[in-house]
């Protein structure tokens, strides 16, 4: 959604704007425009190059954060994978796992010779098992972004992991924050999402910081070249709405109007 947002911006307060009456006068759409374009930009037309330089500097911070905690969060997904790859088998998983006794909360699609089957239901799992007896050369399972989590959290996963041993398993304290183990494997692999996913978020904090270093800057430019033009007034209003999301989640939307 931002992607389009600035552009809007950008292109809506650059064809409001008005070239100079005479060759001292500064326009405040003008101004604006530039820095939705490019933070600082705005201040150096309104004649505050230490301003400019400020917001040009957190631009290149922002920016560079993002590009470097979503690589780095991209990288770590890579090595969880590899992580996941060697360490969880379908095989290993379907010689223990049974949807009748064992908890099944979850989707999972096997392949026997291009042969789908679902193992999580039972009759299913059934004409999987026939087919395995018969004898195969190659099985496998569908690994989406759901399987590579499912097997880190949950507990119908587990026995894919190649050191699970029913003895080794700790409940941990989740109230606590200390994670459930089902083997070392499946905990240390569980950690490596975690540490991904934080980058990740990371790289999403830099991302929304890039947003508000554009608007802000925009809105300071405004400000800075109203100093000079007396006559020129700028509004801002506050607006917020209630809001409920698609998931049945309440919260209020809020925004700033500005008028020149």
């Amino acid at each position: 959604m931002k992607r389009f947002i600035i552009p809007f911006i950008m292109i809506f307060t650059l064809l409001n704007a008005q070239a100079p009456e005479k060759i001292h006068s500064k326009s405040i759409p003008l101004g604006v425009g530039l820095s939705t374009v490019l933070p600082g930009a705005g201040q150096w037309y309104a004649g505050s190059k230490a301003m400019a330089a400020l917001y040009v500097t957190l631009e290149a911070v922002f920016i560079g954060g993002n590009i470097y905690f979503v690589h780095q969060g991209d990288q770590a997904i890579d090595d969880y994978k590899d992580f996941a790859d060697e360490y969880w088998l379908v095989e290993t998983w379907l010689e223990k796992y049974d949807p009748v006794s064992d908890p099944t909360t979850h989707t999972s699609t096997v392949y026997v010779d291009n042969r789908a089957y679902s193992p999580q239901i039972e009759l299913s799992y059934n004409a999987m098992m026939a087919d395995i007896d018969n004898g195969y050369e190659n099985i496998s399972i569908d690994k989406d972004y759901h399987f590579y989590e499912n097997i880190g959290k949950y507990e119908q996963f587990k026995a894919g992991w190649v050191d699970w041993t029913l003895a080794g398993e700790d409940p941990g304290d989740p109230m606590a924050g200390i994670y459930p183990k089902y083997s070392d494997d499946q905990y240390e692999y569980a950690g490596m999402r975690r540490a991904a996913n934080d980058l990740l978020k990371i790289g999403g904090y830099f991302g929304t910081a890039v947003f508000f270093n554009h608007f802000i800057s925009a809105i300071d430019a405004g400000f800075r070249i109203k100093k000079h033009h007396a006559n020129q007034e700028i509004l801002c209003k506050l607006y917020y709405a209630p809001m409920i999301s698609a998931s049945n989640m309440i919260g209020i939307q809020t925004g700033i109007h500005v008028t020149f």
